[in-house]
């Protein structure tokens, strides 16, 4: 019974499938909301739901990393709230697989992050311990409908990002891309974590 119990844990899908979404993780702006009021960010994706953050009625480049049950997917505070899509704009911008637009990548034990910058031709690596470091890139893998990863090359390393439900393990946070960070060098490393379009 427990085998049959934990092959179900292991196989039950999360509570919303990013992957089935193309288009997420995308900035969007508010919009229609009146200059006096608040766009609420609900706990649950109902509008009778507990309100657990607020959006400024001219706030801008709010990543939606996803949709569920009709509400869109938003971070705020240190957790995952839902925000009805009525009120939310998509910015005219790329989708983030064509590497045309800012990352910001980052994961945990130990903490790491790399900020990547596709106008500016580099990155910034952040070690826990260790001075920040600027990489070249030296190389870009856009998604492709066959290939649904990204890669980006840089000097001394490779980030490959796949479009998927991601924790940073430190939060109730919850984000649409997920990343592997390979460094070469005297002394290869990898790290695991998730990207946000927004910088941290």
């Amino acid at each position: 019974m427990m085998r049959v119990i934990l092959l179900l844990i292991l196989v039950a899908p999360p509570l919303w499938a990013q992957d089935d979404l193309p288009g997420f993780p995308a900035l969007h702006d508010v919009r229609g909301v009146a200059a006096d009021d608040v766009l609420n960010i609900r706990a649950e994706p109902s509008a009778a739901s507990a309100i657990m953050g607020t959006l400024a009625p001219d706030a801008r480049g709010v990543e939606v990393v996803g949709l569920r049950g009709g509400w869109y997917v938003v971070n705020a505070a240190e957790g995952t709230g839902y925000v009805n899509p009525t009120f939310l704009a998509a910015e005219d911008a790329p989708d983030w697989r064509a590497l045309s637009t800012p990352l910001s990548c980052f994961g945990t034990e130990p903490f790491w992050g790399l900020s990547f910058a596709p106008a500016e031709g580099k990155a910034t690596l952040n070690l826990f311990g260790d001075a920040a470091r600027d990489m070249a890139v030296t190389a870009l893998w856009p998604a492709l409908p066959w290939a649904p990863q990204a890669g980006v090359g840089l000097d001394g390393g490779t980030a490959v990002m796949r479009g998927q439900v991601c924790s940073d393990g430190m939060s109730d946070r919850t984000y649409g891309i997920a990343v592997d960070l390979f460094l070469s060098g005297p002394a290869p490393a990898r790290y695991s974590g998730c990207c946000s379009l927004v910088f941290r």
